[in-house]
């Protein structure tokens, strides 16, 4: 078994792949990198160090992971406006049983649903949906 610690951004060495692509090496199943896909699509949350540190684990081999249980916890310390707070909720709902109402859409902005949206069809596994978003 693999025992994860917490890291912070302080720990990953210059020269290092970006922490997005450790993050979706690391995945381990259809949901982790659909979630880690679109965080990484994203961008605004991972760059945070408040959510680099309650999301990112460090294995004992230094490689590093998601701990979505964890930072499910610790959402609610995190300081994030409405619209991050829901979309992250989403984010959590593809990685793994967290339950978030799908009304949350209401509160995400068209970069951010479109996020969630191709992340959906993602996991839906299927190929005959698209989804754009017009400028």
């Amino acid at each position: 078994m693999t025992t994860r610690t917490e890291t912070d951004s302080s720990e990953f060495a210059e020269g290092a792949p970006p922490l997005g692509e450790l993050l979706l090496r690391s995945a381990t199943n259809l949901r982790d990198r659909v979630a880690v896909r679109a965080l990484v699509e994203e961008g605004v949350l991972l760059a945070r160090d408040t959510v680099r540190t309650a999301l990112v684990v460090k294995a004992h081999d230094d490689t590093v992971g998601c701990g979505w249980e964890r930072f499910a916890q610790r959402l609610c310390t995190i300081h994030l406006t409405d619209e991050e707070r829901a979309f992250a909720h989403m984010i959590l709902s593809l990685a793994g049983p967290h339950q978030t109402s799908l009304s949350l859409v209401l509160e995400l902005d068209d970069r951010r649903l479109g996020i969630v949206l191709r992340a959906m069809v993602q996991l839906s596994g299927t190929d005959a949906l698209t989804v754009v978003t017009l400028l």
